[in-house]
């Protein structure tokens, strides 16, 4: 069951992954897009600047889901490492915990905008805000469970092979 776990976890992060690639090659290819017609062609695309911030804002949004699985958010660790490894590990718990509350009050009232905001559209798109701002709860629901994962299997992401670092920590002993 636990193995199984780790590779629905190690699937869904590597599928987090992929798409923040993608979703950055989107961005890059509109933004140069962007600069080519407007300042190269002389002929603006009313569409691009548009486009590329809500690619921003979702690929941010997921991308962190990543970095919360790898621990690549900042953090001043230099005063809890005085108190010991002990210590350590129960505060890393606290802020996991505390991190994970306000993550379901960013889902819970991203969801909550998503659909206020779903009557109106994007200017130059066309499309409803909805699909917009409802990347803030698919956002904060991948984090809570990288979260969650990160404490069930440990930190680190996908090796070669596909297993997590801990895995492979977990399987050496």
């Amino acid at each position: 069951m636990n193995t199984q776990m780790r590779r629905i976890e190690n699937s869904l992060l590597g599928l987090i992954r992929a798409s923040t690639a993608v979703l950055l090659a989107i961005m890059f290819v509109v933004i140069i897009l962007e600069v080519l017609f407007r300042y190269v062609l002389a002929l603006p695309v009313f569409w691009t600047e548009e486009l590329a911030r809500y690619v921003m804002f979702y690929m941010v949004l997921i991308g962190s889901a990543a970095a919360v699985r790898d621990q690549m958010h900042p953090a001043l660790t230099f005063v809890v490492a005085g108190f010991g490894a002990r210590f350590g590990r129960w505060w890393k718990l606290f802020i996991d915990v505390l991190v994970f509350f306000v993550l379901v009050v960013v889902f819970w009232q991203g969801w909550v905008m998503a659909v206020e905001e779903r009557i109106g559209t994007a200017a130059a798109l066309g499309v409803s805000f909805f699909w917009v701002y409802l990347a803030l709860p698919v956002g904060a629901f991948l984090m809570m469970v990288e979260l969650v994962a990160k404490n069930m299997f440990g930190p680190g992401g996908l090796d070669k092979e596909g297993a997590s670092d801990s895995a492979i920590k977990e399987d050496e002993n």
